[in-house]
């Protein structure tokens, strides 16, 4: 469930953007609101560190620092839509930290039953991508009746339930990381 609300609250910031941007006053081309994206480079860079992070310090830990991340940035770019330079760094820190927690939530799905890694993932991604659905089918109702502020109080508020369910459930903390759930082998 936290991954599905974090993947609601990336979908949902994503496509309130691309709206907002592409409307009066700002009025971008779809060219120019494309580059935006490339903020998101960062997510998927995040992504080593955070899986050798999760094995160091475990998933939950990795996990709580990234929705952390995701929320203040959230919040920082309600507030600044005009200001591009810090629009794109609280994107780029955003999708790093969203990238980060998928992969230490993913780590701990398959450390559930190393036996059925498929199973598990399978199910884990498609809990996860209803909440990106739905974040990307609201999109345009949410910025038609509180813009661009009500695209970031929903996703912050997403983002404050998914760190709740992470804090309030000890299954990420008692499933071990990727690491230390391989048996010793005596090499590196």
């Amino acid at each position: 469930m936290a991954g599905s609300l974090w993947f609601f609250a990336f979908s949902l910031v994503w496509v309130g953007l691309s709206l907002t941007l592409a409307r009066p006053p700002i009025s971008l081309s779809s060219a120019r609101i494309g580059v935006y994206a490339l903020a998101g480079l960062l997510g998927v860079a995040a992504t080593r560190v955070a899986g050798a992070a999760a094995d160091r310090h475990g998933p939950r830990t990795v996990i709580l620092s990234g929705l952390a991340a995701a929320a203040a940035c959230t919040l920082t770019m309600t507030g600044s839509l005009q200001l591009v330079p810090v629009l794109l760094a609280a994107l780029a820190v955003f999708d790093a930290g969203l990238f980060s927690a998928q992969v230490a939530n993913q780590s701990t799905v398959l450390g559930i039953d190393p036996a059925r890694p498929a199973q598990f993932n399978g199910a884990y991604m498609v809990v996860y991508f209803i909440g990106g659905s739905v974040g990307t089918a609201i999109g345009g109702s949410v910025i038609d009746l509180a813009g661009w502020a009500g695209i970031g109080l929903t996703a912050t508020t997403a983002l404050a339930v998914a760190a709740s369910i992470v804090l309030l459930s000890g299954r990420t903390a008692e499933v071990p990381s990727r690491m230390a759930a391989r048996p010793e082998t005596g090499s590196p």
